[in-house]
């Protein structure tokens, strides 16, 4: 038998959480959607203490994959101060750069402010004052069926989300699934390797309620599976 792959969750906490998302509950939900793909999803509170250098980076216990679920909150009385911070930074940093793969959810694109680097490794961000979501309803997302071997064989589906609009992407993305605003086809989902590691971002998950369309279920278990590695069978068969 497989052994199971290992991904770490960094879920929004401290200064990168917010009053807007629930991101212990979106994580759990995010876990228990990998696991049906043999993938051990465990979740972290997204603080400086909790970020293991050694769950990282150790050859033994390293993850196989690190999931970014968090948002750009503000700063609070209680938090962690800037050093802690630059010292997690510092040690996700050095994963990326080392070739780990990682997976940015939803508002989890807007926390890189600090390092003008990162829109370049991960493809895109969001950008205060240009990016937004209409309102939470009903909406479709467009899947680029031929584009990946994340979508292939994918059809459209229908979702209950924020459909985050106008974000700013890199040119060397390859964009897995948009949606339609204001007569504008917008990337919510992409895939790149143009920093050297293998970096999937998705703007599904909001709320728990996104994980209920069968179609994001798909995505994400792809979109972890192949930057956990699997051969395009093995994707394709999920």
């Amino acid at each position: 038998m497989t052994a199971m792959k290992k991904a770490i969750i960094y879920a929004g906490a401290d200064r990168y959480d917010g009053p807007y998302h629930d991101h212990a509950a979106t994580s759990q939900r995010i876990a228990e959607i990998l696991r049906d793909v043999e993938i051990d999803a465990r979740i972290r509170g997204f603080r400086p203490r909790n970020i293991r250098a050694g769950e990282l980076e150790d050859a033994g216990a390293a993850a196989d994959l690190l999931i970014l679920n968090a948002a750009n909150g503000h700063q609070g009385p209680d938090d962690a101060d800037d050093a802690a911070w630059a010292d997690a930074w510092a040690t996700i940093d050095a994963y990326v750069q080392r070739g780990g793969p990682l997976m940015v959810r939803h508002l989890s694109s807007a926390i890189f402010a600090h390092d003008p680097a990162w829109k370049h490794r991960i493809g895109g961000v969001w950008l205060p004052g240009t990016s937004m979501h209409p309102p939470i309803s009903d909406a479709t997302v467009t899947v680029k069926t031929g584009a990946h071997a994340i979508v292939a064989g994918l059809a459209d589906f229908p979702i209950y989300d924020e459909m985050y609009s106008f974000l700013q992407t890199e040119p060397e993305i390859t964009v897995l699934a948009t949606h339609t605003y204001e007569g504008i086809e917008h990337p919510l989902a992409w895939a790149t390797e143009a920093a050297g590691n293998r970096v999937v971002y998705d703007a599904i998950g909001h709320g728990v309620e996104a994980f209920d369309a069968p179609g994001a279920i798909r995505l994400l278990q792809r979109e972890a599976l192949w930057l956990a590695g699997a051969d395009e069978a093995a994707i394709a068969a999920t």
